[in-house]
């Protein structure tokens, strides 16, 4: 990221959605293999860096090969594992002291303050 947000300045842990190849090219290339599915996760992350990161979960490319996430973000329904992951890192951000301190506009975009 190159600017800095509010959450960024005042230490506030962000949970977002994330295509797992933004990270790592290979992990486009692999689920193109693996039968046309996009490779999704979440991350979260405390001033623009990313100091969590949620099993990766697999979501359909829509029709013309564009990933559904470009149109449409992912729902368990269709992207099995979603909520899984999701719960998975909570806990792990949970487990280290963090607290919830609100969301944001999606389900998953949840916030987190330093427990001190």
């Amino acid at each position: 990221m190159s600017t800095a947000t509010e959450n960024d300045l005042d230490g506030t842990l962000t949970i977002e959605l994330e295509d797992a190849a933004t990270r790592r090219a290979w992990v486009s290339t692999l689920g193109l293999l693996a039968g046309m599915m996009q490779q999704w996760h979440f991350v979260g992350l405390l001033g623009g860096e990313v100091r969590y990161e949620s099993d990766t979960f697999s979501a359909p490319y829509s029709w013309g090969h564009l990933p559904l996430g470009r149109t449409m973000l992912p729902r368990e329904e269709w992207a099995p594992g979603m909520d899984e992951a999701l719960d998975g890192l909570r806990r792990e951000i949970t487990a280290e002291g963090w607290l919830t301190a609100g969301h944001g506009e999606q389900a998953w975009q949840d916030h987190y303050r330093m427990n001190t």
